[in-house]
């Protein structure tokens, strides 16, 4: 079927439940392809001038968050992102296995979540700057990247990566490269949080935990920061070096810290 705003031929395409009309993934939202239904809606009071431009805004804030929450549904993407997070939890478990000292329900339990810490937010940081420069993004599992992620659950090497945020839409340099560092920089950010709560933890059991969230979270970002192939490094680095390197440098730090603290 082809889609009735730009013509292009879709698998899959989206019925926009406003004006009934069908499109591809890119056009689907109903201000992406100029949608007539909504401009149907009888206008049921006059709003005062200086007001209109703040209800409109309001409006269209609460708009964008349902139809966002519609298509996780429609489209799928929760089921996807639910599988990655229990492969990535099964993952951090599965450390215990190499390490019998971890071999506690407390630390089993808190390596499951540290690692989706490292996962969900990467993802969910890439997704979102996607959506605030009017991007259509949605997480998707990889047949390579779920199998990299089954084989690292009984691999002394672990590596999460069950999927990816697909992203479509026009874009530059730039955007690129701040969608891609989004990412990384959410783990960062974790990681330097973890390691400045480890001190304030008494309980040797949550001590651990957070010592591990500090480095799986450096390390997550350190990997991913690599500038090679399709790697959020790659992408920023094209972008801007400067950016790329300080973020590198700073995800180095925080590795070699965690490994110095385990």
């Amino acid at each position: 079927m082809k889609c009735q705003y730009c013509g292009s031929d879709t698998a899959l395409p989206f019925k926009c439940p406003f004006c009934g009309g069908y499109f591809c993934a890119e056009h689907r939202l109903p201000e992406l392809h100029a949608c007539q239904g909504i401009s149907k809606e009888p206008v049921r009071r006059i709003i005062p001038s200086e007001k209109a431009g703040r209800v409109r805004a309001e409006g269209a804030k609460f708009y964008r968050r349902l139809i966002f929450f519609r298509n996780l549904v429609i489209s799928g993407e929760i089921a996807h992102v639910a599988l990655g997070t229990l492969m990535v939890m099964f993952v951090g478990s599965s450390i215990a296995l190499f390490n019998p000292g971890l071999m506690e329900p407390i630390l089993l339990l808190g390596l499951a979540v540290i690692f989706a810490s490292a996962f969900i937010p990467h993802e969910l940081g890439h997704k979102f700057v996607a959506m605030h420069y009017g991007l259509w993004a949605e997480f998707r599992l990889t047949f390579l990247g779920t199998l990299i992620t089954l084989i690292s659950i009984v691999s002394p090497i672990k590596i999460i990566s069950p999927g990816a945020v697909i992203i479509s839409g026009e874009v530059n340099r730039e955007i690129i490269g701040k969608t891609s560092l989004s990412g990384p920089l959410v783990n960062l950010t974790l990681s330097t949080l973890f390691l400045f709560l480890t001190p304030a933890v008494y309980d040797s059991a949550f001590e651990t935990i957070m010592i591990w969230g500090s480095g799986i979270n450096a390390w997550t970002a350190l990997f991913n920061l690599v500038p090679f192939g399709i790697l959020d490094g790659a992408k920023i680095f094209w972008w801007n070096k400067y950016v790329w390197l300080l973020s590198f440098l700073a995800s180095l730090i925080l590795a070699a810290a965690s490994l110095l603290i385990l």
